[in-house]
């Protein structure tokens, strides 16, 4: 039930006494909610329950509670729920960005400040996705883009991920050629192709031509804003000839948030 005052001798009913258990027992009045949605001071000692296929946020702001009051928060919608501190302090040891059927309790220490206790459930599985090209293409660019045969994959992420990059590089003319692949991230969260996020390898005159070399490499990726995010393999040549990339493959694993 919502926070009620009580007055000395008042006699409750079966129905408030129910209530009152059920907030003690981590339950209460329960508020359904589709969009976006602001705390109100009425929702003190309730659960406020999200539903949307899309991303929206629960706002806290001051002055509405007081300490030590409670406030369930559950997301049972497929679109992620974000607890976002508006003008109150929101401080947490875990995640303030709720998948489907996770939760968590607000608690309030002071009027302008509270903890968010998450309910986080551990995941069975991971969403994963991955592409591969064999054909060998090329690029003159030195700066990273895409090849003919575009890699791009979609997987929903929480906010850090896995990405895995291999290919194997190729240099036909033996003359100097420098070699890089990478990826880019766009959708929730936009992310350019960077050397720190790379893979490449320098090809010497020396060696003579026609040297076909396979690199790959992982990188955990973290600071992702949680949703459907794109990962994009791109390619870029150094100074010298022009590379080849063939065999390349891209692979994405959600880690959660």
């Amino acid at each position: 039930m919502a926070k009620q005052t009580f007055t000395t001798g008042q006699v409750l009913t079966a129905a408030q006494m129910t209530s009152l258990q059920q907030t003690a027992m981590g339950g209460g009045s329960t508020t359904a909610k589709t969009v976006s949605y602001t705390l109100v001071a009425a929702d003190a000692g309730t659960v406020i329950q999200m539903n949307s296929a899309s991303a929206t946020t629960i706002t806290v702001n001051t002055s509405l509670f007081a300490a030590g009051d409670t406030v369930q928060i559950q997301n049972i919608g497929a679109g992620v729920c974000t607890v976002t501190a508006g003008t109150a302090t929101v401080n947490t040891a875990g995640s303030l960005a709720l998948s489907q059927y996770e939760g968590g309790q607000l608690y309030f220490n002071t009027t302008s400040a509270a903890f968010f206790f998450d309910i986080v459930q551990p995941a069975t599985s991971f969403n994963t996705n991955n592409n591969y090209v064999a054909t060998s293409q090329s690029t003159t660019s030195t700066s990273y883009v895409g090849l003919t045969t575009a890699q791009a994959i979609t997987v929903t992420t929480g906010t850090k991920a896995l990405v895995s990059i291999s290919a194997t590089f190729e240099n036909a003319a033996g003359a100097n050629v420098g070699a890089r692949m990478s990826f880019a991230i766009s959708g929730a969260t936009t992310v350019a192709a960077a050397d720190q996020f790379s893979v490449g390898m320098p090809f010497l005159a020396s060696g003579g031509g026609n040297a076909q070399l396979k690199y790959g490499a992982t990188f955990l990726v973290t600071g992702l804003t949680a949703g459907s995010n794109v990962f994009t393999a791109q390619f870029k040549k150094g100074g010298g000839d022009t590379p080849g990339f063939a065999e390349r493959t891209i692979n994405v694993v959600d880690l959660g948030s």
